[in-house]
């Protein structure tokens, strides 16, 4: 499969943060998902960045609890636009050079910013998800 611009490196942490939620391993989540464990240690270790079957993040999301696009919304989530192209602009504006220096701070701030509220807010909506302790496995019937 081609290589992919996902955020590769969000699904992982998520992946290895519901697994230990739950308290599952890899090769349980391969059998749980119906996903072959190579592909489940590929996205849990983020060791091969392609894209993915959309139905293969789905059977995953499912086996974790989650909502089934929930990792397909997190690897393909777009990215801001640099900060770059808009800190250009600013010097273009017609403001006072004590906002500009403010803002071009705040910009600067908010570059080392991205990955860290990423990461912190996969880990909120993990948190918010029941850890499924009780259910049936996705491949389970439950009647």
């Amino acid at each position: 499969m081609p290589h992919s611009t996902g955020n590769w490196a969000d699904v992982a942490a998520l992946i290895q943060l519901r697994m230990t939620q739950i308290g599952i391993t890899e090769p349980q989540l391969a059998l749980r998902s119906r996903v072959s464990l190579t592909v489940v240690k590929e996205l849990a270790r983020n060791t091969k960045q392609s894209n993915r079957h959309p139905l293969t993040l789905s059977r995953l999301s499912r086996a974790l609890c989650l909502d089934l696009d929930h990792l397909r919304e997190l690897a393909y989530r777009p990215d801001p636009e640099p900060h770059h192209v808009a800190l250009g602009e600013l010097h273009h504006a017609d403001i006072p050079p004590a906002l500009r220096d403010l803002i071009t701070d705040i910009v600067d701030r908010l570059d080392t910013a991205p990955h860290d509220i990423r990461a912190e807010h996969a880990r909120i909506v993990a948190e918010s998800v029941p850890t499924g302790h009780h259910e049936q496995p996705a491949d389970t019937p439950t009647g």
